[in-house]
């Protein structure tokens, strides 16, 4: 039996050969796709989970409030996570204090590292600690305490420090409320060498 192809009769083929080909196709990918071993994955995925649960990371933590004698406190960090021995401590990287006085005085405290103790509302710094005041003092050290309840803080060692009367050195420096304001001041003590550098002006 012979039939006559018409171009009519092969658009009519082709429209049903073309469907059950591309179904053919994709039914071969199916089969032969390579199968994912989700058992192999599982492991990875729970040291993942373990880790962060027993790091407790947070990111980005942020603590603010009022000293005893009314003066505003900020501490922010880059990454904070609890010390395993110890839950009262907090450990932090990239520290930054902020501290603004009644009267406008702002003092801003850097270091690398920081921890906190939640008993004393000690902030203990450490790593290229830099203290800057609004009124011009620029003040490097290596370790510093810092208390969050007074605004008090005493470096562990040597200072160097930068303002507009020159370059002074000391064994210690401290950060304390006196007065009957009580306004804070710095003090430098242990062996304090000034380097001073006058002023030019003009005529």
């Amino acid at each position: 039996m012979r039939i006559r192809l018409t171009y009519s009769n092969l658009v009519t083929w082709l429209k049903v050969l073309l469907p059950l080909a591309a179904l053919g196709l994709l039914s071969t990918l199916f089969l032969v796709s390579q199968k994912v071993d989700l058992e192999s994955a599982i492991p990875f995925a729970e040291v993942e989970l373990e880790k962060r649960l027993r790091d407790r990371q947070i990111t980005a933590p942020y603590f603010s409030g009022k000293t005893d004698h009314g003066h505003d406190i900020t501490v922010t960090a880059e990454t904070a996570h609890p010390d395993a021995e110890d839950s009262s401590r907090l450990i932090a990287q990239n520290v930054g204090a902020l501290l603004t006085m009644e009267g406008g005085t702002e003092i801003t405290v850097t270091a690398k590292e920081g921890d906190m103790d939640g008993r004393f509302q000690e902030l203990l710094l450490d790593g290229e600690v830099e203290i800057l005041t609004s009124t011009g003092y620029t003040i490097e050290t290596q370790a510093m305490t810092f208390g969050l309840e007074e605004a008090r803080a005493e470096t562990a060692g040597t200072v160097t420090a930068k303002s507009a009367l020159g370059q002074l050195e000391a064994g210690r420096m401290a950060l304390r409320p006196s007065g009957e304001n009580n306004e804070i001041y710095l003090f430098f003590t242990k062996g304090v060498r000034l380097v001073y550098t006058p002023q030019t002006t003009t005529r």
